[in-house]
């Protein structure tokens, strides 16, 4: 009996569940039905007033001295001293004498070049006291024969007067040629400047119009710059000097304007572990567009670029690759928006004051960087949308999320 029991145990135990179980299925009460309303996406927005702020114009380019020449004697000579400033890397002020040419072989010149002046003077005073001797003779001679003929220049001895005259020229000439060739044998610095390359020292012998070093100027600095024709629309650069005339052309919005104030620049480089600045300006304009890039050439100026400044405590070395921001003009009624805020078809994304999206085309006035300027509608308490949003329709209910940011 019990094996039996047994046997029909598990049908037993599943009829009692599927009792149990559809008991409780019948007593249960339906699930209520909530209805959530749909709030849209969150979404980050920044606040964009209208401004009205300087364009700024940003290029990169490389230091270079504004003048560099090589040292070339003008005579011929050995070097018999050498300014401890003539080496590589070294500093000198203008009018200071660099080398020097042994100076006896152009003193002998001096020299001979004086007593040949002497000589010259000598026959000046011969011929002119022989022409007043003559001059007197032929007054005598004319009293006692009564002449009334004038006598000729010859008969005063004027020609030999005339060419005694040319002689004293020629020998002063001279005198004026040897000492300026005596001059030359000091060779003077023109500016204040550095040595960039030397190849001189004391006892060789150097030739005349040969180089022997290479110096610059470090009185002014000047670095070139590419820059767009689309950004040369904010630069307004001269292409005459102001004292040729008062009205010319420029490259820029206000053609035949009066001549206006080059633009300035600021010159940025990291250099020994610090950020340095330095003040320039524009002060040219290349003579064409570069024929592979089709961008115009800019010369930045800097004047002073060894003196120590406010922002700058080292010097504008030659050769230092610098960031340079060239101030242009400015523009009303701008918005400055990150890139990622616009979109395709200049389209931008605003958050209107009653939780919709609304899409605004907006006018490129300027791009810089990571950052936009535009024109566009914005009314008080709208803020762009700068979230990526898939399927994104005008007039969609979005979110904003708290406390937007401002650009």
């Amino acid at each position: 009996m019990k094996k039996q029991l047994l046997k029909f145990l598990p049908l037993i135990i599943l009829i009692v569940g599927v009792g149990a179980f559809l008991g409780l299925a019948s007593s249960r009460k339906a699930p209520e039905r909530r209805v959530v309303a749909d709030l849209g996406p969150l979404v980050e927005t920044l606040l964009a007033p209208a401004e009205t702020l300087q364009i700024i114009v940003e290029a990169q380019g490389s230091v270079r001295p504004a003048d560099e020449i090589d040292l070339v004697p003008q005579v011929s000579g050995m070097v018999v001293w050498k300014a401890f400033q003539l080496e590589s890397g070294a500093f000198f002020s203008a009018g200071d004498v660099l080398f020097s040419i042994d100076p006896r072989d152009f003193e002998l010149a001096v020299t001979r070049a004086q007593a040949s002046v002497a000589r010259a003077r000598y026959q000046l005073d011969l011929s002119s006291e022989e022409a007043a001797v003559a001059s007197q003779e032929w007054q005598m001679v004319r009293q006692h024969r009564e002449i009334d003929a004038e006598p000729t220049d010859l008969v005063l001895r004027l020609p030999q007067v005339r060419a005694a005259e040319a002689e004293l020229l020629a020998a002063e000439a001279g005198l004026a040629e040897a000492n300026l060739r005596l001059a030359r044998t000091r060779i003077v610095a023109p500016f204040d400047g550095r040595v960039r390359q030397s190849s001189l020292d004391v006892g060789q012998y150097v030739v005349a119009n040969q180089p022997v070093s290479r110096i610059y100027s470090t009185e002014r600095a000047e670095i070139v710059v590419a820059v767009a024709d689309e950004d040369m629309a904010w630069l307004v650069i001269p292409q005459q000097p102001p004292e040729m005339s008062a009205t010319t052309d420029i490259i820029g919005t206000h053609r035949g304007a009066e001549m206006a104030a080059p633009p300035r620049a600021r010159v940025l480089a990291d250099f020994a572990g610090e950020h340095h600045m330095w003040d320039g300006f524009i002060s040219r304009a290349a003579a064409e567009l570069d024929v592979r890039s089709r961008m115009l050439h800019l010369v930045v100026e800097v004047d002073a670029p060894y003196a120590e400044g406010p922002e700058n405590s080292v010097p504008l070395l030659v050769g230092m690759f610098v960031d340079v921001e060239i101030l242009g003009e400015s523009v009303e009624n701008v918005h400055v928006l990150p890139r990622a805020a616009l979109h395709e078809d200049d389209m931008v994304w605003v958050a209107s004051k009653s939780g919709t999206l609304q899409m605004r085309r907006a006018q490129m006035v300027h791009v810089r960087d990571e950052q936009v300027l535009v024109r566009m509608e914005l009314s008080p308490g709208e803020q762009v949308i700068v979230s990526q949003l898939s399927g994104a329709t005008e007039g969609m209910k979005i979110r904003v999320q708290s406390g937007g940011a401002r650009s």
